[in-house]
């Protein structure tokens, strides 16, 4: 939703309108506000990520063992070495580490994410109810200064602020389908995503392109 700031009356208000004095704001006083509650237990893009990590370092780990072997020794040894336990438990990195990944998420539990469009950049909150097993589950520290009381008289803990200014972005690719954008600081690598309500899409998308035109 687009929130402006009146300077006149120093009010925030919904909309492009100040609720005060209906004077309408500037592109530069308005800004895109929206949240998404999220599980990460259930979100398939953080399982996508977990299984091709596995997969890579399987992958490694076989490449680095058997081409040493190759290098240092004859076929008939790398032969009986391929024939042996060892790229079998090697495989077994696979499930053990999706099992270990699935207490890490169970433990993470619900989390809200609050995203915000300004004419600086776009902004990345995560937050999740106080709790150290939820904190130590995303490899944090629990530090109670990031315990932020919210309007509704709820406390939220600040687990994670991201930021893209602008300037620094290279690409954005949008995907309607997906209620996603994502936008790049390094083409193809590590974006930040925005994902979106439906109904909040093209608003979101409009606001990113005004500053992102031509990437």
């Amino acid at each position: 939703m687009i929130y402006s700031y009146c300077k006149r009356c120093k009010l925030e208000s919904p909309g492009d309108v100040c609720q005060s004095c209906g004077k309408r704001a500037t592109a530069n006083a308005q800004r895109d506000v929206w949240s998404i509650a999220s599980v990460p237990l259930a979100d398939g893009r953080v399982w996508k990520s977990i299984l091709y990590a596995l997969l890579s370092v399987a992958a490694l780990l076989l490449v680095v063992i058997f081409g040493l072997e190759a290098l240092t020794s004859d076929a008939a040894k790398v032969n009986r070495l391929w024939n042996s336990a060892l790229p079998r438990m090697i495989i077994l990195v696979i499930p053990l580490g999706l099992a270990v990944s699935f207490v890490f998420l169970m433990a993470q539990g619900r989390e809200v994410i609050v995203y915000v469009l300004d004419p600086q950049g776009a902004h990345l909150q995560t937050w999740h109810p106080p709790s150290r097993v939820k904190s130590w589950a995303r490899l944090q520290s629990a530090d109670p200064d990031r315990n932020i009381p919210q309007q509704d008289g709820s406390v939220m803990h600040l687990s994670q602020e991201r930021h893209m200014i602008w300037g620094d972005v290279q690409s954005v690719r949008y995907r309607p389908r997906n209620a996603a954008i994502y936008i790049y600081h390094t083409p193809h690598l590590a974006p930040m995503v925005l994902k979106l309500p439906p109904e909040e899409y093209e608003t979101a998308a409009a606001y990113v392109g005004k500053y992102c035109k031509g990437k």
